[in-house]
């Protein structure tokens, strides 16, 4: 496995060696940790990428820092603990990287966590259509002043 930016091998790391309810608590604790839409966004809700993939509404934007780090905002209900706990999972992880760090995660990363030990492979088909549209927001930021 490619190295994975740090904070992101660091949660694979914790959720290898979690147990299937603590990995639905986790994907609890993580859904809570999301962060809602940033107002200044609100009125930008048109021009976010949706993720087709997610039965869920899935709504993302990435933000190019002055580092060149990128930064995801996500509009997920709340309703949907488990899918806003998977994209808390990748912003949590991926947040502040740069756009090639961001590129060269694999498309499997996670397969050490063993998430089907939790959740059905639709939601794991979704979270890898969210990591997908995070690669695809990447990339045009590496093409953006």
């Amino acid at each position: 496995m490619p190295n994975l930016p740090p904070k992101l091998q660091e949660i694979v790391d914790d959720f290898a060696s979690l147990t299937r309810e603590e990995k639905v608590e986790s994907l609890i604790a993580y859904s809570e940790s999301l962060p809602p839409l940033p107002e200044r966004l609100q009125a930008e809700r048109d021009k976010m990428d949706a993720v087709p993939e997610c039965m869920t509404p899935v709504q993302l934007i990435a933000e190019k820092q002055a580092d060149n780090g990128i930064i995801f905002h996500f509009d997920i209900p709340p309703q949907s603990p488990t899918v806003r706990g998977l994209a808390a999972i990748l912003a949590n992880g991926l947040n502040g990287s740069q756009a090639e760090e961001i590129l060269s995660v694999p498309t499997d990363f996670f397969a050490p966590m063993k998430l089907e030990e939790a959740i059905t492979q639709q939601r794991i088909n979704g979270f890898i259509g969210v990591l997908a549209h995070m690669k695809q927001a990447a990339l045009q930021t590496m093409s953006s002043k």
